[in-house]
């Protein structure tokens, strides 16, 4: 997950250097011959994946094949070159990374008529705009508000951006109250979805008491619970499909963001969308195409921690 996002389960896990420190020195007894193949083979690994040639080179100077030599090479290898770790590194975090991608971009491949729906979505900016992104939110996360500005800034630069938000409540019940009221707002009234969602969006509380001060100041009816429920159910359905387990998340052309990229990035990206889409046919949208009718919902801005 990238940073700057709310996740349900996050797991942290062990960074590349408390692995290699784990081999280095085992904090608790085992064979010596074990610890010694173990890290000898780490190091063959590693140097491989920085340099086969170099390593290959290094092992066939020696004359003794066994591990301990073996391990010796590669060890003057690298202290010989240490920029060969960073290298292997960086070559090892890129592979599942890429993979990563590949897999998103299948995913949202799949999805195209479920992510581009309109019908469970708050739309910001231009309703026929010729790039689409679409964001995933929790009106408590705190990420998502940031995220807000940025989205903000960039629709008043862009004429023709279109946002779709849509509601994943994760942090609690009263993120799912209020992604219900947002659900229940009648359709094709897009300045009172607006307002609604600015108001949930900068409230100090999410409470009861908060929720029905909203109410009351903008005269809304009852939240319809189960058209609501019904419609944050296929919002959710849709990012357990995509593998979102946070908020915010972003799809922007075959690209799925997991946490808040920075508005230089999604101003590079827009770009990029646009120029693919010249060369792809003068006028595609990039994204699906938008019909010119009003949609269900139009809103502004993202939540709160």
């Amino acid at each position: 997950m990238q940073a700057g996002a709310h996740k349900l389960h996050l797991q942290t896990p062990m960074p590349i250097a408390n692995s290699i420190r784990g081999i280095a020195r085992p904090h608790c007894r085992r064979s010596t011959t074990v610890f010694r193949r173990a890290r000898a083979q780490f190091l063959v690994t590693l140097a491989a994946l920085a340099s086969a040639g170099a390593c290959a080179e290094a092992i066939a100077k020696s004359a003794d094949p066994s591990p301990q030599a073996i391990e010796r090479a590669v060890e003057k290898l690298l202290k010989t070159h240490p920029e060969l770790v960073l290298a292997a590194l960086n070559q090892s975090q890129q592979r599942p990374a890429a993979d990563t991608r590949d897999r998103d971009r299948q995913l949202l491949a799949a999805s195209q008529n479920a992510i581009y729906e309109t019908t469970d979505s708050i739309v910001l900016g231009n309703p026929t705009g010729d790039v689409t992104l679409v964001e995933f939110i929790d009106y408590r996360c705190g990420y998502c508000q940031k995220l807000s500005t940025n989205l903000d800034a960039l629709i008043a630069r862009d004429g023709q951006l279109r946002v779709l938000v849509k509601q994943l409540p994760i942090l609690g019940p009263e993120s799912i109250a209020a992604a219900q009221r947002m659900a229940s707002l009648p359709p094709g009234d897009a300045a009172l979805a607006a307002q609604v969602h600015q108001r949930l969006m900068t409230a100090e509380s999410l409470d009861a008491a908060s929720l029905a001060a909203i109410d009351q100041s903008l005269h809304l009816d009852a939240a319809d619970l189960r058209a609501a429920n019904r419609s944050l159910g296929e919002v959710r359905v849709l990012a357990e499909r995509l593998g979102i387990q946070g908020t915010p998340a972003l799809v922007l052309g075959d690209t799925l963001y997991r946490g808040a990229p920075g508005s230089e990035e999604l101003s590079a990206a827009i770009g990029a969308l646009r120029l693919a889409a010249k060369g792809a046919a003068p006028r595609k949208s990039a994204g699906p195409s938008v019909p010119a009718a009003a949609p269900r919902k139009s809103a502004a801005l993202p939540p709160k921690q």
